[in-house]
């Protein structure tokens, strides 16, 4: 490729001066030194039940009826077709997702796959579930942790 001004590829280039105002220039890169990468991959989402023979695939060619239930937000669920991976906001069904007879565990955050029993007896945990039953964004963990305080509290 020509360009206008060609430059030899063993010529160094210069450091930038500081800017006029006060404001200095990006460092150039340290030789030897490897770049830094910001980018992270964003972590696996963990399904938070499953749902069968209830909502079709919203990809007509799948038509499959087995959805992994990927996140709850208030009267609604999104929903991925466990085939082709489509997902749907679909509404609530009442019940499916009751925790019959298992404890409740936390999905994410800093006590991810914890019990709130567990979450309890770790520093801080009791500050956590405090914050948690007064605003969760989550109704299923906002209420968990309502009715654990409710029973540590008639306990006690």
């Amino acid at each position: 490729m020509s360009l206008l001004f060609d430059m030899p590829p063993d010529e160094t280039v210069r450091k930038k001066r500081p800017l006029a105002c006060g404001r200095v220039a990006p460092e150039e890169p340290i030789e030897g030194e490897s770049k830094r990468e910001f980018w992270e991959p964003p972590p696996a989402i963990k399904a938070i039940g499953r749902i069968d023979e209830c909502y079709e695939c919203a990809d007509s060619t799948c038509g499959a009826f087995a959805h992994d239930i990927l996140h709850e937000d208030g009267r609604s669920w999104l929903i991925q077709c466990c085939f082709c991976n489509t997902s749907q906001w679909v509404p609530v069904v009442q019940g499916h997702l009751s925790p019959r007879g298992k404890e409740f565990r936390f999905r994410d955050g800093r006590f991810a796959g914890l019990t709130i029993d567990e979450v309890a007896a770790l520093p801080g945990g009791i500050e956590c579930i405090v914050f948690a039953s007064k605003g969760d964004r989550r109704p299923a963990v906002k209420a968990a942790c309502e009715t654990w305080l409710a029973k540590s509290r008639s306990g006690r």
